[in-house]
């Protein structure tokens, strides 16, 4: 895994205390990346999305649930989609969604 490596300036609002990620910030931030690697179509289906704060990161799930989409033999059922975002720089730790 690729070491990430902060600018001063990103440092700087660490040590001030100073998130960059609010929630309408992390919010955004998972609707364009759930929409760029799932598709605009199952985007919708996980709407609303639910926001939770997990501390140091914003945890954002959408609230499909794959049952309700019925799918031919043999494929899988896609459930919800989650995001976690730090904080403190955006940094993007998970993306997952669920399938069975």
């Amino acid at each position: 895994m690729a070491e990430i490596q902060e600018d001063f300036s990103v440092l700087s609002y660490r040590a001030i205390g100073r998130n960059i990620a609010s929630r309408e910030t992390a919010l955004t931030m998972a609707e364009m990346i759930f929409k760029e690697f799932y598709g605009e179509d199952n985007f919708k289906t996980q709407l609303p999305l639910k926001l939770t704060d997990g501390g140091d990161r914003w945890i954002i799930e959408g609230s499909r649930d794959g049952y309700d989409y019925p799918v031919r033999d043999g494929e899988l059922h896609f459930g919800r989609a989650k995001i976690d975002i730090l904080k403190a720089n955006c940094q993007v730790l998970k993306l997952a969604i669920m399938a069975y």
